[in-house]
C-alpha cells in the first residue's frame, strides 16, 4: 500500500484552509494537530492526484461535527467525479465509486477500492463541520521491476511507451491480470492476447498470464465457452500459444493438452463442410459487434474476423499439440474445411487486420487499413492494426496512425490507456482534468454497448498493445524459439535513435540503432549467452 498526496485542488466551497490538503504531513492523527481542515455544511471539495490509480483514498479526521457523514465520489474524469449515479450511465459496477461513509474523531480510515484519478467529498447537512488534518490516496501498485525498455529521440512515442506501461501494471492485481481497474475488475480472457504481449516485453515471465489462463480454463467445463463467448475459448488457444512461445514450459503446455483437445472438438462442430463458421455466438471486439437488425455488410465483416480468429487459433492449437506428439488430424480436417471459404472485407479496419494477420493479405485489406489514417482504430486491436498496417511495408504510416491514436488520448489528459477510443469523440471535446466548457463535450458523453458514458474504463490493460509493436516493428526484435534466437529488423521511420532492453529466458538483450548520414541505420546489440542473433537492416 502506498499513499499519495493531492497535486491539485479542483474546486470547492464552504472549505476553510483547502490547500492544507495538498501539504505533505506526517500520516498519523495526534491530539494537537494544527494547519487544519475545515468543511463546514454543505461543502465539497474535489481533488486530483494527478494520475490514474487503483486503490481507495484514507482520510484522517480530528473532529466532527453533529453530522460526520459525508458522501465520496471517484472519477477517473472530472466530469464523472461530479457525476449523480445514472447520470451518463454512471453506476457502482464491479466496484464503488459513490457511497457515503461516517467519520469518527481522531480516525484514521480507509474507503474504497476502484480505479481513479479524482476525488470529491461533499458534507450531507447544515450541521456539518468536520475537521480533517489530510486525505490520501491509498493505493495498490505492483513494483516489479520493468526488465524491458523502450526510448528514442522522439518524446510522445516515449510517452506512449511509458503511459502504456503504467496502464498494464495498474492492471496487474491479486495474481492475475485484470482487464479495467474501475469497472472490469475480471479475468475476461478473450481480452488477453495484447496484455500477454506487452508483459512479457515489459516484464519477461509474468506469472499473471499463467494464473489467468488457469481461472479461464477451470471455471469454464466443456462444452461451455469461456464467458459464453466461443471467441474467447479461441482466443486462450491462441494466449496459450503466446505463453509457450516465450517461456516453453512443456510441463504447462502438457497439462493443457487435453482442454486443447476437447476445444478443437466443439470448435470442430461448428465448422461446416463448405468452410463457414456457425458459432452460437460472434464477437471480435466491440465497435465490430452487430446487434440484432445491423447492416449486412457489417455482418459479413463480423464473419470474416470470426473465420480468421478460428483459423488463428487452430493453427496456434496444431503447433502446440505437435510439439507433444499428439494427432494432427482434427487439425489438418478443420483447417481444410476453412480453407474452402474466402471473405472480402467491407469496411471494418479491425477485421482487415484480422484477415491479414490469418494470411489473407489483399489490396482491398490494405485499403481499408489505411485510408483514414487512425480512425476507426480500437485500443484492443491496436496491435493486430498496427503489425497488419506494417505487413504491407507501410511503417512511417504505421508509426504515424499509433502517434495519432494514442497522443489524441494523451492530448485529452489520459494518464492511462482507454478501454476504447474513437478520434471522433475529440472534436469538441474537454479534457478529463477539466470542466466542460462553452459547450464542450466530455467523456461521459461517448461510449457504447458496454462502455457507455461513465462506465467506460479510462484504465484499461488490452490497450497496451502498442508496446509489443513498437518492440517487434520499430525495435525491430523478433524472437523466436523460446528467446534462443532473435531476428533484429528494425524501421525507424523518420526517427535519429532508438534504444531498448528485451527480456528473454536466457537474459536481457540491448539493443541501440542510430541513423547515419548515409542513411543506414547502426546496430548495436548485447546478447546473454544461449541467444542467436540475426541482424537485418
Amino acid at each position: 500500500m502506498k499513499h499519495l498526496f493531492p497535486v491539485k485542488i479542483l474546486k470547492e466551497s464552504g472549505v476553510e484552509n483547502a490547500e492544507a490538503l495538498l501539504k505533505t504531513k506526517a500520516l498519523q492523527i495526534g491530539l494537537k494537530e494544527r494547519d487544519l481542515v475545515v468543511l463546514q455544511s454543505d461543502a465539497y471539495v474535489i481533488l486530483d492526484f494527478g494520475k490514474e490509480l487503483q486503490g481507495g483514498v484514507r482520510i484522517l479526521t480530528y473532529l466532527g461535527g453533529e453530522d460526520k457523514r459525508v458522501r465520496l465520489r471517484f472519477g477517473e474524469s472530472v466530469a464523472e467525479v461530479c457525476a449523480e449515479l445514472g447520470e451518463k450511465n454512471a453506476t457502482n459496477d464491479h466496484s464503488l465509486r459513490d457511497f457515503t461513509v461516517s467519520l469518527s474523531d481522531y480516525s484514521d480510515m480507509t474507503f474504497g477500492c476502484t480505479g481513479f484519478r479524482f476525488l470529491r467529498v461533499d458534507t450531507l447537512s447544515s450541521k456539518a463541520k468536520i475537521i480533517i488534518k489530510s486525505i490520501v490516496a491509498a493505493v495498490n501498485i505492483d513494483e516489479r521491476p520493468e526488465i524491458g525498455s523502450f526510448a528514442c529521440d522522439d518524446t510522445l512515442l516515449n510517452e506512449i511507451w511509458n503511459t502504456a506501461a503504467y496502464t498494464l501494471r495498474l492492471c496487474l492485481q491479486n495474481g492475475y491480470l485484470w482487464d479495467g481497474i474501475k469497472r472490469d475488475r475480471l479475468v475476461w480472457i478473450g481480452d488477453l492476447y495484447p496484455e500477454m504481449r506487452a508483459a512479457h516485453c515489459l516484464y519477461g515471465d509474468t506469472p499473471e498470464v499463467r494464473h489467468s489462463l488457469d481461472f479461464a480454463r477451470d471455471e469454464t467445463i466443456l462444452p461451455d465457452w469461456m464467458a459464453g463467448m466461443p471467441s474467447y475459448s479461441l482466443w486462450w488457444i491462441i494466449i496459450l500459444h503466446g505463453e509457450y512461445a516465450y517461456g516453453g514450459d512443456k510441463a504447462y503446455l502438457r497439462n493443457n493438452i487435453s482442454y486443447i483437445q476437447g476445444l478443437l472438438k466443439q470448435v470442430s462442430d461448428c465448422v461446416t463442410k463448405d468452410g463457414d463458421t456457425v458459432f452460437p455466438f460472434d464477437f471480435i471486439d466491440w465497435p465490430t459487434f452487430c446487434e440484432k437488425g445491423a447492416a449486412q455488410e457489417d455482418v459479413q465483416d463480423l464473419k470474416a474476423g470470426m473465420h480468421a480468429l478460428t483459423v488463428l487459433a487452430v493453427r496456434c492449437a496444431s503447433e502446440l499439440l505437435a510439439i507433444e506428439g499428439q494427432d494432427l488430424s482434427l487439425c489438418k480436417d478443420i483447417m481444410q474445411r476453412l480453407s474452402k471459404k474466402s471473405f472480402e472485407v467491407n469496411k471494418r479496419k479491425q477485421i482487415a487486420a484480422m484477415r491479414v494477420w490469418a494470411g489473407d493479405k489483399t489490396e482491398q485489406n490494405e485499403r481499408i487499413l489505411c485510408d483514414g489514417g487512425a480512425e476507426g482504430f480500437s485500443t484492443f486491436m491496436a496491435y493486430e492494426l498496427l503489425k497488419a498496417i506494417s505487413e504491407y511495408g507501410r511503417f512511417d504510416d504505421a508509426l504515424r496512425f499509433c502517434k495519432e491514436y494514442y497522443g489524441k488520448m494523451l492530448s485529452l489528459g489520459a494518464t492511462t490507456f482507454w478501454e476504447d477510443f474513437d478520434l471522433k469523440w475529440a472534436e469538441n471535446l474537454c479534457r478529463i482534468d477539466e470542466f466542460p466548457q462553452n459547450g464542450q463535450k466530455d467523456i461521459g458523453d461517448y461510449g457504447g454497448f458496454c462502455y457507455l458514458g461513465f462506465r467506460h474504463s479510462l484504465c484499461h490493460a488490452w490497450s497496451a498493445g502498442v508496446i509489443p509493436y513498437l518492440v517487434e516493428t520499430v525495435l525491430g526484435i523478433h524472437s523466436e524459439e523460446g528467446g534462443s534466437k532473435i531476428t533484429i529488423e528494425p524501421h525507424l521511420s523518420g526517427l535519429k535513435w532508438v534504444k531498448g532492453t528485451y527480456p528473454t529466458i536466457h537474459g536481457v538483450i540491448t539493443i541501440e540503432h542510430r541513423l547515419q548520414e548515409n542513411g543506414k541505420i547502426k546496430t548495436e546489440v548485447q546478447a546473454p549467452k544461449g541467444v542467436q542473433i540475426l541482424l537485418k537492416n
